[in-house]
């Protein structure tokens, strides 16, 4: 029998349930399951209602679910803002005295002393302690797992510490085990798989490190913070400077010296922080210089929703900095995909000299999922600075080339002399205002999209050859759309969709070739203005139909895509 059990970790910021949420999906992810978890918290350091889902499955899922099969509550709030969103049937695991849930038939009410356990424990702060025993006790996991977990994660803590939480999770799962033997979840057995649990920051860090960042900078802004600091904890062993700026002005023109220097770097940011670096692009436009910049976008105007998730900087990174010049733009789809993205855009940043975007979101970059590896050679690194014995002299910076790449050399390369300039500038890089001159490198740096055109990733297509219907996803939409289309594959609609990651230079070709026939095609994006679609009528002058948009800080699932087509199809 398939598995497909979705279970929901709900409390208030300071009660601990990441810790429940963290042991679970990584003892889950140790025994072969896959998995499929996202965050949704509020900005605050204590308080405010946060619940993590975890979707389990006996295989890849990519995306999450509305109607939780079990329900962990850790307050009174958390029945409260779930209870009507439960499946039938549901299970609901909370504190006996301080938490009421109201009787129905569709719920399985499990009231356990989870306070009291935890007094007894060694004090109060072990209630999550004793909340995971007890889902494990319920979900039929081995307590032998759980304690081998906690002693491994505690083992920096003090002695006490480790010994109360894993005290609090034996007597969570003992009382659970005793008083509901008889209850009966089925969440089934997997072949024993150790698969990797990774999540879009991880990934983007990961990927960005493979493609031999030396530099990062970054003015901490949620929900980027994650890519950031997962760099700087490794940067000692990689060889790398993680360097926290006074803001996002500096952060950028930072890494605009290291580029120049001939150093692969890449900038961090999100909403408001990336419209301070708006002259810093301007720059690497101007200037030919390579940097990354990772824009994890969250809802706006201004502070807007600070930890929810967006779709609505498109435009702005289509357009971001003044003048005009070439720029990638990718949106990866899952944390594997950003991973080998992410390895892209470094190289691709040194090969063509261009600013190169990887526009993530809070969806993509706090959703969890399990991999069975990242492939490392799948993508490698390759260099594209020039060696000073191959240089012809004399050394031209902005060489008026065939491809409109010129030779790129670094800082205190040996016999190497050149100026970087933000001027319009002749070959060697010096200021002009000749009108021949400004025409030339205008049209020099255009040249290079001729290359850029043909770089990874063209659109995929994915469901039935010839459908009637297609939907258009971008970025982080990817998992939800996909399985939306299995769902109405098995109702036997005719239906499928093409994905976007290469958002710019825009695919034209590919794009055509997929959709121009098609009678009615639907963009799924999490903005109100339906941005892509703008752009997709634009860049390949077809007739879409009605977008399915979403714009309240929430991620797009199953069930809201398949309820937004299906009534607008009556």
């Amino acid at each position: 029998m398939p598995i497909d059990f979705n279970i929901t970790i709900a409390g208030s910021a300071g009660q601990g349930l990441q810790t429940i949420a963290t042991v679970l999906i990584k003892v889950l992810a140790r025994n072969g399951y896959h998995l499929f978890t996202s965050q949704d918290y509020m900005s605050r350091i204590r308080g405010g209602h946060n619940f993590t889902n975890v979707r389990v499955s006996d295989k890849p899922i990519y995306s999450t679910r509305v109607s939780p099969q079990l329900l962990v509550a850790l307050d009174q709030q958390s029945v409260d803002v779930h209870y009507k969103h439960l499946a039938d049937p549901a299970i609901i695991i909370h504190d006996s005295d301080t938490i009421k849930v109201r009787k129905s038939k569709k719920i399985q009410d499990i009231a356990i002393p989870l306070a009291k356990l935890s007094r007894e424990s060694g004090g109060s702060v072990y209630v999550n302690s004793a909340a995971v025993g007890a889902l494990f006790a319920l979900l039929r996991l081995d307590l032998k797992e759980l304690v081998k977990f906690l002693e491994a994660s505690f083992a920096k803590k003090s002695f006490e510490q480790t010994k109360g939480n894993i005290k609090a999770a034996t007597a969570g799962y003992t009382y659970t085990s005793e008083k509901y033997q008889t209850l009966n979840i089925h969440i089934g057995k997997v072949r024993k798989k150790n698969l990797m649990l990774i999540n879009g920051a991880e990934a983007i860090a990961i990927g960005l490190i493979a493609g031999g960042i030396r530099f990062i900078s970054a003015y901490p802004m949620t929900p980027s913070t994650g890519i950031f600091t997962y760099i700087t904890g490794k940067a000692r062993k990689f060889g790398i400077i993680s360097e926290q700026a006074e803001d996002e002005i500096a952060a950028c023109n930072m890494v605009l010296g290291a580029g120049a220097a001939g150093v692969r770097a890449a900038v961090t940011t999100s909403g408001g922080g990336l419209s301070l670096m708006c002259e810093g692009i301007s720059l690497a436009g101007a200037a030919e210089i390579p940097i990354v910049i990772a824009n994890m976008q969250r809802p706006g105007p201004a502070t807007g929703f600070p930890t929810r998730t967006a779709q609505e900087d498109l435009d702005l990174v289509l357009n971001i900095g003044h003048g005009e010049f070439p720029r990638f733009i990718f949106a990866p789809s899952t944390a594997e995909e950003a991973f080998y993205t992410s390895i892209h855009a470094m190289n691709l940043a040194e090969k063509y000299q261009v600013p190169v975007f990887i526009l993530g979101d809070q969806h993509l970059v706090d959703s969890g999922i399990t991999l069975d590896k990242l492939n490392q050679n799948k993508v490698k690194y390759k260099s594209y600075m020039v060696k000073s014995g191959n240089l012809k002299k004399p050394y031209l910076r902005y060489k008026d080339t065939k491809s409109g790449v010129s030779p790129l050399a670094y800082y205190g390369q040996d016999k190497v002399a050149f100026i970087v300039d933000s001027h319009i500038h002749t070959e060697d890089g010096h200021i002009s205002e000749d009108m021949v001159v400004a025409k030339k490198l205008t049209e020099k740096r255009f040249r290079k999209i001729n290359g850029m055109k043909k770089e990874f990733y063209g659109p995929q297509y994915y469901g039935l050859k010839n459908a009637k219907r297609i939907f258009v996803s971008w970025g982080s939409t990817y998992g939800a759309v996909r399985e939306a289309i299995d769902t109405l594959l098995e109702k036997k609609n005719s239906v499928a969709m093409v994905h976007y990651n290469k958002i710019w230079p825009f695919p034209v070709e590919e794009s055509i070739k997929l959709l121009k026939s098609r009678k009615d095609i639907r963009v799924v994006e999490n903005n109100y203005q339906a941005q892509f679609n703008r752009l997709l009528k634009r860049e390949i002058k077809i007739n879409t139909g009605e977008p399915i948009l979403r714009y309240d800080g929430r991620p797009f699932n199953v069930q809201y895509i398949i309820e937004k087509f299906e009534k607008r199809q009556k």
